[in-house]
């Protein structure tokens, strides 16, 4: 939880929506309501929670009254059934929706604290859940490099007020991390696609990409492999993943530097198929080419794909020692391409480029463009040479201006004024938030922060779980036993949209849950493992 109070308020939006502590559908009956909780990434000036079947409001709950909560993490409200007027629903599916609005900040705000709540050990990568049909929207992943103060080698899960998710903060989804320290750092580069998964650059090595889904079980698999490398020396970093459905890509920059051995191709594409992997042996095409004259002169090191297929990119040209060398580098550090042409050569002419000699801009680390393709945000980790003992030192996080790269703002100290900041990556949110992870060598501190933009804002959640109003509950029924497989099945006789808990006994006694199924249809199957003798089986509603 945020352990501090601000006068202002952040761009404000409600995720993480739950009926009865659920991301499952509940029930209303008589004498039996439903609690509806949510989540704000920071406190919020108003709140209205509303009920509606279709597009008919039946109620809302607000902050100005005191029925909605306005604090930033934990808020819930409770319905009994009843509308606006104090009279009992129509029974049927009701949906819910809930607005936070705030005043916002006069200008680009720092709205974390750089608390041990947000302290990461080794910081490589961020990303932020944007799908708003998703139950995890909102949801923060972070990958940390090493292991080290409590943190295992893997991935970590926040919700966007930057408590830990309800599954646990940290989790490997038994994937095999390597760590792989300064030079090729696992879990690296990560994104999520419209298919709800988070996709992970495993640098290790030439750079595996995985699928995990959004609550990292272990049911994890391959998606970009060594048979889709173009060559055996490839180095990909960075990574994107856009479109929908059957025409969703992953977007890769090929690190390699540009020499007669190690020839990098620039910044590649593949699709994925329709079990979303990339076919075998499908070695992708080359979007943006090294090669031909190209305005992308040395190694891309990261991608962002906007909105409108514009490919925004990160040249980084290791670690200037000093100012000087910076003052006078000649390469663009950050570039925009249009999308990548269908059949035809790659891409060498930008849209536009920028940071030729620019200070702030270099070892640009990461790059991303928010959702309405208006602004880029850059991570640049600042100059030195860490594998010199030469700590990097003067770091940047810069936006930009996404039609033209022109410069709207930068950070280069923390809220206590250092300089000695490592910008490693960026991320936005739906609602227009940055988010930012970082490492001050000098303070030994590194974790992740979140910056508010200028401006009030107001920003509605639909909630993924539904409500189903019963004006009575029929009593369930189990009939028509079957063996098949090792299992034991009923079909249960009930009403739609109820949740219901499945209960086992040898006297008819003790009675102990065994299962737990919720179904649209009144009738459904469901399944339960057979004990070792013969027992009894009932099935109650959970509301």
């Amino acid at each position: 939880m945020l352990s501090f109070c601000l006068s202002a308020r952040a761009n404000v939006y409600a995720t993480d929506i739950q009926i009865n502590g659920s991301l499952h559908a509940g029930v209303v009956v008589p004498g039996a309501p439903v609690a509806i909780s949510y989540i704000l990434n920071d406190t919020a000036s108003h709140v209205w929670v509303r009920i509606y079947a279709g597009t008919n409001m039946a109620k809302t709950f607000s902050s100005d009254n005191g029925a909605a909560g306005t604090n930033a993490g934990f808020n819930a409200v409770s319905w009994d059934g009843t509308n606006d007027h104090g009279a009992a629903a129509a029974a049927g599916v009701y949906n819910v929706s809930i607005t936070a609005a705030s005043a916002g900040y006069d200008s680009w705000t720092n709205i974390t604290d750089d608390g041990t709540n947000f302290d990461v050990f080794y910081p490589t990568s961020i990303t932020v859940n944007k799908n708003t049909n998703s139950p995890y929207y909102g949801r923060v992943f972070i990958g940390n490099g090493e292991s080290g103060a409590g943190m295992p080698n893997g991935l970590l899960k926040y919700n966007a007020n930057g408590s830990p998710a309800d599954e646990g903060e940290f989790d490997t989804s038994g994937y095999n991390w390597s760590g792989g320290g300064y030079s090729e750092p696992s879990p690296w580069k990560m994104d999520i696609g419209s298919d709800d998964r988070l996709y992970v650059d495993n640098w290790s090595g030439a750079g595996v990409v995985v699928s995990f889904d959004q609550v990292l079980s272990t049911n994890y698999f391959a998606v970009l492999r060594p048979d889709n490398y173009p060559y055996p020396e490839i180095s990909l970093s960075g990574l994107s993943v856009c479109g929908t459905g059957t025409n969703m890509q992953i977007l890769m920059a090929d690190f390699n530097t540009t020499n007669d051995i190690y020839p990098g191709l620039g910044i590649l594409s593949w699709t994925l198929d329709a079990n979303g992997v990339i076919q075998s042996n499908d070695i992708g095409t080359v979007d943006v080419t090294l090669t031909n004259g190209s305005e992308l002169t040395l190694s891309p090191y990261a991608v962002a794909v906007d909105a409108n297929g514009n490919i925004y990119t990160i040249q980084d040209v290791q670690s200037d020692p000093d100012l000087q060398s910076a003052l006078n580098d000649t390469n663009p550090k950050v570039l925009c391409f249009p999308p990548a042409p269908t059949g035809g050569p790659p891409d060498t002419a930008s849209l536009w480029n920028i940071g030729r000699g620019d200070p702030t801009l270099v070892n640009c680390y990461g790059v991303a463009v928010n959702k309405p393709a208006t602004l880029v945000a850059v991570a640049s980790r600042g100059f030195g040479c860490n594998m010199c003992g030469n700590y990097l030192q003067d770091g940047s996080l810069s936006i930009f201006a996404a039609g033209n790269g022109d410069l709207i703002t930068n950070f280069i100290t923390d809220v206590d004024g250092n300089t000695n900041q490592e910008f490693f990556d960026v991320a936005w949110d739906n609602v227009g938030n940055l988010y930012t992870i970082y490492g001050e060598d000098g303070l030994s501190q590194e974790g992740w922060r979140v910056y508010s933009p200028p401006s009030s804002n107001q920003a509605t959640t639909v909630a993924v779980p539904y409500i189903q109003v019963y004006h009575a509950l029929t009593p369930p029924q189990l009939s028509l036993p079957w063996a098949c497989m090792g299992q034991l099945n009923f079909t249960l006789t009930g009403q739609s949209n109820v949740t219901y808990i499945i209960q086992q006994s040898p006297d008819m006694i003790n009675w102990t849950p065994v299962s737990t199924n919720l179904s649209r249809t009144s009738v459904q199957t469901v399944a339960v493992a057979p004990p070792d003798m013969q027992d009894f089986y009932r099935a109650l509603a959970s509301p």
